[in-house]
C-alpha cells in the first residue's frame, strides 16, 4: 500500500512538471534595423582657383559610416570614420588643367566633385598653322595641331603639342605669357618662333611663326 502511495506521488509530481508553460526569457535584446543613410547633396561646382565645402550625412546613431575619394585633387578634411549622423569637409587644389571631376563614396552613395579650369586658357586646343612665303616646298600649304595647354608646378606653363602629318606627336613645349600675348618655339625643319594674342575670353588665339626663311600665320581654339 505505501508502495502505491508513492508511486501516486511521483505520478503527481511528474504531471505538475510538465503541465507548466515555457518559461519566456525577460531580456530579449529588440531586433536589429538595417542603417540608412542621407545625404544633403550629392554635387558639388567648384571653384577652379581652389575652394573648400561640407555637406552632412543623417543615419542612426549607432550607424558607422567610411568617407573615401578617388580624385587625387581632393582632400578630406574632416573624419574619414565615423559613426551617427555627422559632416564631411574637404577642398579641393587649383585646377592647372582643363575640367575635372573626382568622387567622394558615403556608405555606397557617390558625391561628384566638379572643378572647373582656374583659367579658359588650361585644357584642350586645336588649330591650324599655315604656311606663308620663303617655307620649304615640302612643308605642306596647311596642317591642323592638337594639344593641351597646362600650368605646372610654380608659374611654369607648357604645351604638349601634335601635328600629325609632320610626324609630331605628344611634344612638351615651355610657353611664355605676358598679359595675353603668348611664345613659344618648336622644332620642325628648323627653330621655329611662335607668337599669339589670346582673345579677352582666351578661348582662341591668332599669331605668327617664323623660322629660317618661313614664317606663316596660325590659329587656336579652345575645345
Amino acid at each position: 500500500m505505501r508502495q502505491f502511495g508513492t508511486m501516486l506521488m511521483c505520478l503527481s509530481v511528474a504531471w505538475a512538471a510538465c503541465s507548466k508553460s515555457p518559461t519566456t526569457p525577460t531580456n530579449v535584446p529588440p531586433p536589429q534595423t538595417a542603417c540608412a543613410y542621407s545625404l544633403s547633396t550629392t554635387t558639388f561646382n567648384m571653384s577652379g582657383g581652389g575652394a573648400s565645402a561640407t555637406f552632412t550625412v543623417t543615419t542612426g546613431n549607432g550607424c558607422s559610416w567610411t568617407v573615401t575619394t578617388n580624385g587625387s585633387f581632393i582632400t578630406v578634411t574632416s573624419a574619414t570614420t565615423q559613426t551617427g549622423s555627422g559632416s564631411v569637409s574637404f577642398s579641393v587644389v587649383e585646377n592647372p588643367g582643363d575640367t575635372r571631376t573626382g568622387t567622394l563614396t558615403i556608405a555606397g552613395q557617390n558625391v561628384a566633385i566638379n572643378q572647373a579650369p582656374n583659367d579658359p586658357l588650361f585644357g584642350s586646343w586645336g588649330g591650324t598653322i599655315s604656311k606663308g612665303s620663303g617655307c620649304p616646298a615640302n612643308l605642306p600649304p596647311s596642317v591642323a595641331w592638337t594639344g593641351t595647354i597646362r600650368r605646372m608646378s610654380g608659374a611654369t606653363t607648357e604645351l604638349v603639342i601634335s601635328i600629325p602629318s609632320l610626324a609630331v606627336f605628344n611634344q612638351v613645349i615651355p610657353m611664355t605669357f605676358n598679359g595675353n600675348s603668348l611664345q613659344f618655339f618648336v622644332a620642325i625643319d628648323t627653330l621655329y618662333t611662335f607668337n599669339a594674342t589670346l582673345a579677352p575670353d582666351r578661348r582662341s588665339m591668332t599669331g605668327t611663326f617664323a623660322g629660317g626663311t618661313c614664317s606663316g600665320t596660325w590659329t587656336g581654339t579652345r575645345n
